[in-house]
Parts: C-alpha cells; sequence; structure tokens
C-alpha cells in the first residue's frame, strides 16, 4: 500500500508547484532548504512531508499538477457551454455527426 497524506500536505506542495515549480527538483534535501528559505514552516515534520511530497511530484511529471488558474477555469467553462450549445442546435436541426460526415463525403466525390 502507498503512503497516505493529508490534504493540507497536499494542497501546500501543489501551490508551490504552481507558484515555484521551476526551483522544485526531485531532491529531497534541495526542496528542504528551498521551504526554509521561502516559507516560515515552523514544524519540521511539516517541512519534511512537504518536501518528499514535492519530489513525488516531480517525479511524477509537472504538468499534471499545476492549478488551473481562475481565467483557465473560466475559459475551459465557456467553451463546454459553447460545445453543449452547438450540439443542442445541431439535433434541433436535426443533424447527426453521422449526417455531416456522408455530407462532406459526398462534396469530396463532386
Amino acid at each position: 500500500m502507498g503512503k497516505v497524506r493529508s490534504t493540507y500536505v497536499k494542497r501546500i506542495a501543489r501551490q508551490i508547484m504552481a507558484n515555484y515549480g521551476n526551483m522544485v527538483t526531485d531532491n529531497f534535501e534541495e526542496n528542504k532548504k528551498l521551504l526554509n528559505e521561502m516559507f516560515e514552516i515552523k514544524s519540521k515534520r511539516l517541512r519534511n512531508k512537504v518536501a518528499g511530497y514535492l519530489v513525488r511530484l516531480v517525479k511524477l511529471g509537472r504538468e499534471e499538477y499545476v492549478i488551473p488558474t481562475a481565467e483557465e477555469r473560466r475559459s475551459e467553462e465557456e467553451y463546454e457551454r459553447e460545445i453543449q450549445k452547438y450540439e443542442e442546435e445541431a439535433e434541433k436541426a436535426g443533424i447527426t455527426e453521422e449526417a455531416a460526415e456522408e455530407e462532406e463525403g459526398e462534396e469530396q466525390e463532386v
């Protein structure tokens, strides 16, 4: 079984990855020094847990754990709404994906 980490350790580590991802490495000792220099973490145990989780995040890949900004989330939501609106309009018009593909095929034959 894997190790269980508290949500606050994960949240802190993900925020650090989002803001200081280029400074974080896959070396535990370097991450500990970074946390000591940049943040005032009074608990040595918490600092070590966060540093260890940062190592894990770096090894798994930085892109997966970057927290999207509010603007990125809004743009994704708008995109989803546009797609849903397009699909609803297509349903009302009786256009399906298969019918659209057939029309494209007929146009290419001509």
